[in-house]
């Protein structure tokens, strides 16, 4: 009963992804660090308004690693329906789900 409460005032865990979010994975270019990281599409992505007041999202995510220093930066912009339109990495690159 404890438990259903809890499922209940938290909600159910997020472990696969699906509408509501989804999985980023990257890896540093200077150790091979690899990350795996949970983005909820609704707490962590940003809105804003282009010159034309439409609006998009934006995510804003730096990671560091427990093996070196390297500072990896990865930005994605996301239209209003919050589908991914570009992504950008610096110090890093994309782990493909494949």
């Amino acid at each position: 009963m404890l438990k259903k409460f809890i499922k209940t005032l938290f909600g159910g865990s997020q472990t696969s992804g699906g509408a509501d979010g989804f999985f980023l994975q990257v890896r540093c270019d200077q150790c091979g660090e690899a990350f795996r990281l949970f983005i909820n599409k609704s707490t962590d992505l940003a809105q804003e308004f282009d010159e034309n007041e439409n609006a998009y999202y934006k995510l804003k995510k730096e990671i560091i690693g427990a093996n070196c220093r390297n500072l990896i930066r990865v930005e994605m912009i996301f239209d209003g329906a919050k589908r991914l339109v570009s992504k950008q990495i610096e110090n890093g690159s994309y782990i493909d789900k494949t």
